[in-house]
């Protein structure tokens, strides 16, 4: 039986690789995108969720929805990936073999967290629990499961898998910090603490699975299209810190727990009561305990469910699996085309 699967994420460009691999995947159910503001503005990351359905070109009418402008708190604050922005701007001399989002996505006027609450209550009602991806700021999961109601999210909800948090790593957006945390902490603190279980991905685990440049050359080879337009938009994104990584290649965070989803075997995961620090000057920090609750020593107050993190990865199989997964949507898309060229063909012919 195949994962349904809600996705939350702010493309960015390893949002791409796992939006690219969840749409690839024949054991996941797509139900829904969300688009919300972080590593780029809300709008930059719809235009860039839609780009990316569009390219994939798997067949599946995923709607894409808007999600939140801002975090629900703090001050707004934007990733490296800003600079990059739309990915259209980067591939120039490709122009001409792109898809147009505009009538290739569907477009709902509900708002990504009304959309995910609706699929939460559905879920609980129907006895078919679903699962919460978030490869951005948590705000919208948040939001959701406050529209939801704790019953519906503890009966409709299997599970939360998402890339956040720093335990032994450094931070990547502040030294104390990981980016998607810093991009709203009090969101992500309420889906902590919310007594659904999460599974973490955090920087300790993703700063090891790395694409280098003979991945992305892969990649682009035998990947069509995707291939291509993916490995452009890596390189572009500027990813390589041999000495912070300690090797080639740069991190693809976002890929891991939609992978984890469908090979967890190539993951090693313990479980820990986690803790996200909200106050000013430790904003996002992540603090894990295993086998006691873990105390934030701002106002005292922990998480209530032991979670489960990822400390260790199979980097070779996981970009092993991403290129096959590519390699199916390359294979897809030209079946998709040699099929509507056959109709159109056909068509001619019974014109004259």
């Amino acid at each position: 039986m195949s994962k349904r699967i809600f996705l939350s994420s702010d493309p960015g460009i390893d949002d791409m690789a796992a939006i690219l691999f969840a749409l690839a995947d024949t054991d996941v159910d797509l139900i829904g995108i969300g688009a919300v503001a972080g590593n780029v503005s809300v709008d930059t990351a719809l235009e860039n969720c839609e780009f990316t359905v569009a390219l994939a070109d798997a067949g599946q009418m995923v709607p894409c929805y808007r999600g939140s402008s801002g975090p629900l708190l703090r001050d707004q604050i934007f990733g490296a990936h800003k600079a990059l922005g739309a990915f259209r701007d980067h591939l120039s001399g490709l122009a001409h073999c792109l898809p147009n989002r505009e009538t290739s996505v569907i477009r709902p006027e509900v708002s990504a967290a009304d959309a995910m609450a609706h699929a939460i209550k559905d879920a609980a009602a129907e006895d078919k629990p679903i699962t919460l991806a978030v490869t951005g700021p948590m705000t919208d999961v948040a939001l959701a499961m406050k529209l939801a109601g704790k019953k519906a999210c503890l009966e409709g909800i299997e599970n939360i898998v998402a890339m956040g948090g720093a335990f032994e790593a450094l931070g990547n957006r502040a030294p104390y910090a990981e980016m998607n945390m810093l991009s709203d902490p009090h969101a992500a603190r309420m889906v902590c603490e919310s007594g659904v279980a999460v599974t973490l991905f955090p920087l300790d685990v993703t700063w090891t699975c790395r694409l280098t440049g003979m991945d992305l050359e892969l990649i682009e080879r035998e990947a069509g299209l995707v291939g291509q337009v993916f490995s452009r938009q890596f390189r572009a994104s500027d990813r390589e810190n041999p000495a912070l990584y300690g090797g080639a290649g740069g991190p693809v965070h976002d890929l891991l727990p939609v992978v984890w989803l469908v090979a967890p075997d190539l993951f090693h995961t313990e479980h820990s009561l986690v803790s996200v620090a909200t106050g000013a000057e430790l904003a996002g920090h992540t603090s894990r305990v295993r086998n006691k609750p873990c105390i934030d020593a701002e106002n005292g107050e922990g998480a209530s469910l032991p979670h489960r993190i990822a400390v260790k990865v199979d980097s070779d199989g996981v970009r092993a699996l991403f290129l096959d997964h590519l390699r199916s949507l390359a294979k897809a898309a030209n079946m998709i085309k040699s099929n509507k060229n056959q109709t159109k063909s056909n068509r001619e012919e019974d014109l004259q």
